[in-house]
């Protein structure tokens, strides 16, 4: 069933994304933002007279985009007592206490049902703290339901508190992490309002705020999403960041947006720059491997000084021990930096070093391609010594530089016979080897 377009004034969500083809009982749960089997279990609730009102990250994502890492459950919010859900779904399990949650099993994976009890629908929305999460679609009637403004709100992308609710955050620290998530994977930008709340619940609730683990998946979702800075900013502008991660630079969040696609341990280790990162990374309880690759990416960071010189042995250290896609993260990363710092002779000098080492990394990247075409010709030095009647000297490095050039351009020409063909033309092209070079012995 596609989901119509909400009752929002005009604004930069299009709401041709909220549609898709009928569901049908062969549709996938990928082909529509609601999949039959969902749609069915709230067709079998309406029709024991319980109203049944789609809620939670599943709606959000057929609304404003499904981010990298989708929910898994629907929640389904139930106008009726805990007693009514099971007797109309009997195989239903309770999984949360005083029966305030219970699941069902369906096709299209776990649903999640919430009784409202004796609550209004209205009410029982708000109770979710967090404004995303206080929106409503009911399929019987396809009608939107959510607390004053909120949907407007949504609409232009701006996470705002909900009216008249108590602050979201006393109470409930895992919110910060909660809403952090939200704005990063739902490109939404939080209201001073918001950012308001979570710093004034911050010191009653800041003891209790999550951190190893639960801390880091949640920054691992914010570094891999396309938009990571405003999501930081407000774990920064909360003073979370800080309770959790002291030091870090208020710029973090602006460089890891603009550093583009880069392997994750890079956003890490630009995220951790400035704190003590071997505490940083055990407090988090960051994965050995990982932490291996961000202790790398840190311990060669900032290159215009770690390789100060730009001399060949410390570039092809850092080429041995750095992905290439970590190094260049690495000199965009120093770059933004740079951008960030004031016009002085010091900081020329150091993006002229700088543009030395990416010179140097260039032209060493190229001289092991060089070597691995000449390693894959299907003529060697020793046979191209014999072929030429010479014995091993620039001359023969010329010549395999050039068949590599010439299988380069097709690959299918790397035969023996294509081969000694175009050395035999080459060859003659270019002269022959000197009369020393010819009655040297081949070795």
């Amino acid at each position: 069933m596609p989901i119509p377009p909400l009752p929002a004034p005009p604004h930069p969500i299009d709401p041709g994304a909220l549609s898709s083809p009928e569901s049908s009982p062969e549709s996938s749960p990928e082909s529509s933002p609601i999949s039959s089997p969902v749609l069915a279990l709230c067709d079998r609730l309406e029709d024991a007279g319980i109203a049944a009102v789609l809620q939670g990250e599943r709606l959000l994502e057929a609304w404003l985009g499904a981010p990298a890492v989708p929910s898994r459950a629907w929640s389904v919010v139930c106008l009726a007592q805990p007693e009514a859900l099971l007797r109309a779904l009997p195989a239903a399990v309770v999984t949360a206490a005083c029966a305030a949650r219970l699941t069902q099993a369906t096709p299209a994976g776990p649903g999640d049902l919430i009784p409202a009890g004796p609550r209004d629908l209205e009410s029982t929305l708000a109770a979710f703290g967090l404004a995303p999460l206080a929106i409503g679609f009911r399929p019987r009637d396809a009608s939107w339901h959510a607390p004053e403004g909120i949907v407007e709100a949504l609409a232009l992308r701006r996470f705002d508190r909900i009216p008249d609710r108590p602050n979201p955050f006393h109470g409930a620290p895992r919110r910060y992490w909660l809403t952090a998530r939200l704005i990063a994977e739902y490109d939404l930008e939080p209201t001073a309002a918001l950012v308001g709340d979570a710093r004034t619940a911050l010191p009653e609730v800041g003891t209790r705020l999550p951190e190893g683990a639960p801390a880091r998946r949640v920054l691992a979702r914010i570094l891999a999403s396309a938009r990571p800075a405003p999501a930081l900013a407000f774990l920064q502008e909360s003073g979370a960041l800080e309770l959790v991660l002291p030091g870090i630079d208020a710029r973090a969040g602006a460089r890891i947006s603009a550093l583009g696609e880069v392997p994750e341990a890079l956003r890490w280790a630009v995220l951790l720059r400035g704190t003590a990162t071997a505490r940083a990374l055990a407090r988090l309880r960051m994965p050995p491997a990982l932490a291996r690759r961000i202790g790398r990416a840190l311990e060669f960071h900032p290159l215009d000084r770690t390789l100060d010189g730009a001399r060949d042995p410390q570039l092809r250290r850092a080429l041995t021990r750095l992905a290439p896609e970590e190094l260049d993260g690495l000199i965009r990363w120093r770059g933004l930096e740079l951008d960030d710092a004031s016009a002085t002779g010091d900081v020329q000098r150091e993006r002229d070093r700088l543009a030395k080492i990416e010179s140097g990394i260039a032209r060493l990247r190229s001289q092991a391609s060089s070597q691995e075409s000449v390693r894959a010709l299907a003529l060697g030095g020793a046979e191209v010594m014999q072929l030429l009647a010479a014995g091993p000297g620039p001359w023969i490095g010329r010549a395999l530089a050039h068949l590599a050039r010439f299988v380069a351009a097709d690959p299918a020409r790397n035969t023996p016979e294509r081969l000694i063909v175009e050395l035999r033309e080459w060859q003659a092209a270019d002269g022959a080897p000197s009369e020393r070079a010819k009655n040297r012995p081949p070795s």
